[in-house]
């Protein structure tokens, strides 16, 4: 008798190799981007449709004075405080197939359908992210654009170095090795902790930079429990994604890029549940008469990036912000004092 995928069906053991999977796949979520901690894993599981984070603001830029005796400092530099809001995420995602056994027979089928819905889980994560950052920066749409992060954008509000057109782009438009460090530099004191961070980008935007200076691309070993291998550039890990490029409206493309510093992303998620009902859940439903199987992928997570606060109004509030409205520049505020404290800076590019 042929084995089926209702014959594996044991949702402890796939709750617990999907989240295996994730904590060592060697993709932009491992990185050392995102901060994860089990307070944020508490907020995502707990009630309601964001998290209100408070933060102290930094005071180390404040100046002393002279001590005067008998005199009273005076300047009283008082240790002030905001609150950034985290939107919490609800999604889902469902597959099905006919007659799947027979496909898979003679292989492992949990291990298959597992890998798939990894990599997808992944894939949508980094989506998310991408559409926050598109939101901050105001990088979805027409140059120049203000934005929560406008200000750590090169070119900022009045020279982006990219047109519509960008099929006649020329060298001014597209990303070269002075592009990069100027981009960096926005980030201020904070550049140095792009080693530890990351480069976010588009395949042709990398293959540009490593036609024009590939003596700055190396290989590196990334440490986990199960070590892998990323490119760097200028020593910073370089990630890329087909997400980052959009078509010009006259032609061509644009392409954005991301400097992203160690910790700058919040995320935390609701422990997966097995074939129950919950929206942190993986289910799983087989309808012997169509000879069909449905998988439900339910998820429910935290995701924010430091200083910066959702402000938009949700269409549906208690399901949570889609893509759409995460990339919309309206939506985001900065609550740091200001955006290179932030450690994520931005370019467009035409290639």
């Amino acid at each position: 008798m042929g084995t089926t995928i209702g014959n594996l069906w044991i949702p402890a053991v796939w709750v617990a190799s999907m989240r295996e999977r994730m904590a060592h796949f060697p993709a932009l979520w491992n990185s050392g981007i995102v901060a994860k901690a089990p307070l944020f894993d508490a907020i995502a599981s707990g009630p309601g449709v964001g998290a209100n984070v408070p933060f102290l603001f930094d005071i180390t830029d404040q100046s002393d004075e002279v001590q005067v005796e008998d005199t009273a400092p005076v300047n009283d530099n008082a240790q002030g405080g905001n609150v950034q809001y985290f939107p919490i995420m609800n999604r889902v995602k469902k597959n099905s197939s006919n007659g799947l056994a027979k496909q898979l027979s003679g292989a492992l089928p949990m291990a298959a359908i597992i890998d798939q819905l990894v990599m997808t889980r992944l894939k949508n994560r980094q989506t998310t992210l991408v559409n926050q950052l598109r939101g901050m920066f105001g990088t979805g749409g027409a140059a120049n654009a203000n934005a929560a992060l406008s200000a750590v954008r090169l070119g900022g509000t009045i020279a982006e170095p990219f047109i519509e057109n960008g099929g006649a782009a020329t060298a001014t438009e597209l990303i070269d090795p002075d592009k990069f460090i100027y981009t960096s530099a926005l980030l201020g004191e904070l550049e140095d902790g792009l080693r530890d961070g990351c480069i976010l980008c588009h395949q042709n935007v990398k293959a540009r930079l490593r036609s024009l200076d590939r003596l700055n691309f190396k290989t590196l070993v990334m440490q986990s429990e199960l070590p892998w291998t990323i490119d760097s550039y200028c020593d910073v890990p370089i990630f890329t994604s087909d997400q980052l490029a959009r078509a010009g409206t006259q032609g061509g493309f644009v392409y954005e890029t991301y400097l992203i510093t160690k910790g700058t992303v919040g995320y935390g998620e609701k422990p997966q549940q097995g074939d129950t009902t919950d929206v942190a859940s993986l289910q799983y439903w087989r309808d012997r008469d169509l000879n069909r199987e449905i998988l439900w992928d339910r998820t429910r997570f935290l995701l924010g990036v430091n200083g910066t606060s959702f402000t938009g109004a949700p269409a549906n509030l208690n399901n949570g912000p889609t893509n759409e409205e995460l990339a919309v520049p309206g939506n985001w505020t900065l609550r740091f004092q200001s955006a290179n404290r932030v450690g994520v800076a931005a370019l467009r590019t035409n290639g």
